[in-house]
This record gives structure tokens, sequence and C-alpha cells, in this order.
């Protein structure tokens, strides 16, 4: 399933804009073959904290999530992966040492997430981003967690069928988590505080409260059937395009 914006070409290198949106996408199962050369990029730190996985599947994971983001990074700043330094604010999200960033004009900002099979990443130029992927899988205490993250009118527009009910609650969860990561605030901050709501064909979304000064450009999106994704931008969007990363 591809999603419905744009198409981004990995070669030549695509323009980033400001107003434009780059969303990447990996497929992890495919990209197995590419484990050991990305490592080489992570930090020692990094590497250290990959090796205390147990599960193959959750170390392979962490080593392309920050290895694709290495990769897109250098991609976008002319860099090497393994050059690419990132700090960390106290929510753990990831940005540019200042050495990195220009000395005028607009900075590069990303985001990235993953669930399941697959991460996702967002770009932009000098606007806040945060993406969200979640598969979407059954979860124990599933009605408590709506109870506890969806606003009482966002509960009233679920289905009965629980099969319907569990995807929409995850097109929530995603464009909320999205939202929470572009403005900085990450989980800390109560999920039903935030309340989104969904054209009929449930293709945009737009937030409802809180109620800001700033405006916000929210776009969902699936991966696959079995996959919900979004995106949140601080500002107005010209256009949103993506691409898979290459492997090659």
């Amino acid at each position: 399933m591809s999603p419905p914006f744009p198409p981004l070409p990995a070669s030549p290198w695509p323009h980033l804009a400001p107003g434009i949106v780059h969303l990447w996408q990996l497929h992890t199962p495919a990209a197995t073959p590419v484990v050991p050369q990305w490592q080489q990029w992570l930090t020692e730190e990094e590497q250290a904290r990959a090796v205390r996985f147990h599960r193959d599947r959750d170390r392979h994971t962490f080593i392309l999530s920050r290895g694709g983001l290495r990769w897109l990074v250098g991609q976008y700043l002319g860099l090497d992966p393994a050059a690419v330094v990132f700090r960390y604010g106290d929510l753990g999200k990831p940005y540019l040492v200042p050495a990195h960033s220009p000395t005028s004009g607009p900075g590069l900002e990303f985001n990235l997430a993953h669930s399941g099979d697959w991460v996702v990443y967002g770009f932009t130029q000098g606007t806040a981003i945060g993406v969200d992927v979640e598969a979407i899988v059954s979860r124990s205490h599933g009605e408590g967690l709506i109870q506890r993250c969806l606003t009482s009118q966002e509960q009233q527009t679920l289905s009965s069928d629980p099969a319907i009910r569990q995807r929409q609650f995850f097109g929530y969860w995603t464009a909320k988590e999205a939202y929470l990561k572009a403005t900085g605030q990450g989980l800390s901050y109560p999920m039903a505080s935030v309340e989104v709501a969904w054209t009929p064909d449930a293709t945009q979304a737009r937030l409802v409260q809180p109620s800001t000064a700033q405006d916000f450009t929210l776009q969902p999106w699936q991966p696959n059937e079995t996959t919900a994704a979004a995106v949140c931008v601080v500002g107005t969007v010209r256009k949103i395009c993506w691409g898979q990363i290459p492997l090659g």
C-alpha cells in the first residue's frame, strides 16, 4: 500500500524547501541485510545499547531506526552517516548539534518513530515536526486505553465492530502522538487533553483542541493495511511527499 502523497526520488536527492514535508518509510524485514553496515554508523553508546536487546528483531529495529536516520540526515547535509552527531532533548527527541546547523536560515528538522515492521521518518526545513507509527494489533486493557486516551466526543465516534474500533483507536493515537512530538511534549502530556476530528472518509484529520495561536497541519496515512501512521507539522504545509529508503 502506497501513501497518498507524491513520491520522492532517491536519486537525485530531493530538495527540501520551506513548506514541504518529506516522509521516508523503512520496512525492517526487507532491510535485515544492511544491519551490519548501518550498525557501524552508530556511536559507541548506541552500539552498546543495541547489544542489550535480547531479541534479534528488537536489536535490528533499533539499529535500523538510528542508522536510517543518520543516513537520511547525511544525504540532506552532505555528510557521512557516521559523522552525524545528535543530541537528545529531555523527552528523547533527537536534534542536530550546532555544528551541523546553518549559521543563518532555517535548519533541518526531523523526527522518527517505529512499531512492528515499520520505521517512519519526517523532515522539514525550519519547522517543528512529529511523526508516529503503530502496528494495529490487539492490546491488553484496550478499552481502558480508549477511556484514558480519547475524549468523550472521540469515543462517541468509535464503531461497535471490534476490528473497526481498533483501527479507529490507532488512528486517534498516532495523530495525537505526532502532535505531542511536534510540540515537544511527548506522552508526558495527557492524550485526552488533545482532541482530533476526522473527515467522513477518515483520510484527513484536524486538531480541535487544545486551541493555540499556532496552526498545525495533521495528516494520517497507512504504510500498509495493518499499520497506522500520522505526521504533524507546526504551521501550514504546501506539500507532503514520501519515499522508501533505498537499500542498495
